[in-house]
């Protein structure tokens, strides 16, 4: 007898089918079995051993069939925001230190120029040189002293503090992928939420901050959290991967400010979790990533849920025709800061990018085949990024054992094996360093022939900061960055940056890069 599925068909006859098997009540279909997701998107029933057939519903209208879309967010329609009474908020609570009124217009364009900082836009404000210049708040004084290594604000908090303390709406570029990015919105966020007056518990946060991973959103929830330690305000984070209901619950709490990935929010928006009629300000960070990762629609949707008049903060690590798109659609009078764009048009145009498009399990026989023309070729030196301790330690011991001279370095080891490793690098006893990133941000590496990203960094401020290390005193380099088939973010990624570098692009690397589905 025919194993295999079958069920009762409840309704009338709608036709009649290739083959009728009277197995009682109702009638049923037989189709030839073919692989999973193959055919006009016919739901196939997983075999059964020993069948050659499966067995369907009878249905006439076969699109009922063909494979959907995930529908999340689709439900979601945006407020008639013109016939809503929103209620006033605050936005602006800077008021220009006197030190930083009275700074000579000549001493804010060297700090700029030294900085490589251009600022654009209407009625641009003067940078703030030192914490007390902004204006902040006592407990947020102590707090940002506590989280900035070094006292004076990074250039992009000196020029992102003044603008978003004023209400105006940013777009902030950072070639130099420098330190404090997170503090350079986080900070003008908590001061937002301190002057407006306290919602009642449930009723959606007034600070939005949208990420492009779970990793980044962790990273901003972690010094959010730090930030406002001891005070009432509260802090969500809201991402994939981490249990729903835990997180239902803060919001059902009550926060203040929310940090999210667009996906989980959409999830939770659709199934009317999250309630944004309160946001005032909204945070876009990386948005170029999460229009390379195909989030676009998701974005547009959040934001139309969200007030029009709202202050909107977009932070870019890399400029694409997509991402300015998106700034200039989303922020209304805003005012441009670039760092390092200089030091990127000009140094990194004679910088020549190869990428590598190859299995996981090639990677290692590419690298060693790639190290040993490079050094046969030149007297250089190489550097080889990874991602992690182990494959650091993983890549040094092989390459050695292949006679390569390798020596490692990473965040574990002690302050004298990472001084005896450089010193064994600068003084030519070993051709290769692999090290990972944080080591690398402290590391002051001469006479590199090339760099080479082994893994590809888990944010695109991190491929900026390895490959400056690239570019030789007379501005000329290698840059070597092996990507996997299906890493066709990264690969988007990639592409953006050999455009703004003036780079040709790989068929390979266009051919991964189309993999990821633009929405």
């Amino acid at each position: 007898m025919f194993g295999g599925f079958g069920a009762n068909v409840n309704g009338p006859n709608e036709g009649p089918p290739d083959a009728v098997f009277p197995f009682g009540r109702g009638q049923f279909v037989i189709f030839e079995q073919v692989p999973m997701g193959r055919g006009r998107g016919l739901p196939l029933q997983p075999p059964v051993s020993g069948d050659n057939h499966t067995a369907l519903f009878t249905v006439r209208n076969r699109s009922a069939y063909v494979a959907a879309k995930s529908q999340v967010g689709r439900s979601l329609r945006p407020p008639n925001w013109k016939g809503i009474r929103v209620p006033t908020y605050q936005k602006n609570f800077y008021r220009e230190h006197i030190r930083t009124a009275w700074r000579a217009p000549e001493e804010v364009e060297a700090y700029r120029n030294a900085n490589e900082i251009i600022v654009t836009g209407r009625g641009a404000l003067k940078p703030v040189l030192h914490v007390d210049e902004a204006g902040l708040p006592e407990s947020v004084t102590k707090a940002v002293e506590k989280l900035n290594t070094d006292p004076p604000p990074t250039a992009l908090q000196a020029e992102c503090w003044p603008v978003a303390l004023s209400g105006r709406d940013l777009v902030a570029f950072d070639a130099t992928a420098s330190k404090g990015k997170f503090l350079a919105y986080l900070v003008p966020a908590l001061v937002h939420v301190q002057h407006q007056p306290a919602g009642q518990v449930g009723g959606g946060p007034m600070v939005l901050v949208l990420t492009a991973t779970r990793e980044i959103a962790e990273q901003v929830f972690a010094d959010a959290r730090k930030l406002t330690e001891g005070s009432k305000i509260r802090t969500v984070c809201l991402v994939s991967g981490n249990p729903k209901q835990p997180q239902v619950k803060q919001l059902q709490e009550g926060a203040d400010i929310c940090i999210a990935t667009p996906g989980r929010l959409t999830v939770l928006m659709d199934e009317h979790r999250v309630n944004l009629s309160r946001c005032t300000l909204l945070v876009l960070d990386e948005a170029n990533r999460m229009l390379a990762v195909g989030l676009g629609k998701n974005l547009r949707t959040i934001v139309d849920n969200i007030r029009p008049d709202r202050q909107t903060l977009v932070m870019l690590a890399c400029v694409t025709r997509e991402s300015r798109e998106l700034a200039e659609e989303l922020t209304k009078d805003c005012i441009d800061v670039s760092i390092g764009a200089a030091t990127l048009s000009h140094n990194d145009h004679r910088v020549e990018h190869v990428v590598f498009v190859c299995e996981e399990a090639e990677k290692e026989d590419k690298l060693f085949a790639l190290l040993n023309d490079i050094l046969n070729d030149e007297r250089g030196r190489v550097v080889v990024f990874a991602e992690t301790k182990q494959t650091v330690e993983y890549l040094a011991v092989t390459l050695c054992n292949l006679g390569c001279p390798t020596i490692g370095v990473h965040g574990k080891k002690s302050k004298k094996e990472h001084k005896r490793a450089l010193d064994t690098f600068h003084l030519g006893r070993t051709a290769v360093l692999v090290a990972t990133d944080m080591v690398a941000r402290a590391m002051e590496l001469q006479n590199v022939s090339c760099v080479v990203s082994y893994d590809y960094p888990s944010n695109s401020g991190e491929y900026l900061r390895r490959f400056r290390h690239a570019a030789r005193p007379d501005g000329t380099g290698k840059k070597y960055t092996f990507l996997a088939p299906n890493e066709g973010v990264h690969a988007r990624e990639m592409m953006c940056f050999l455009r703004q570098n003036k780079q040709p692009i790989p068929p390979q690397l266009l051919v991964v890069a189309n993999k990821v589905a633009r929405k």
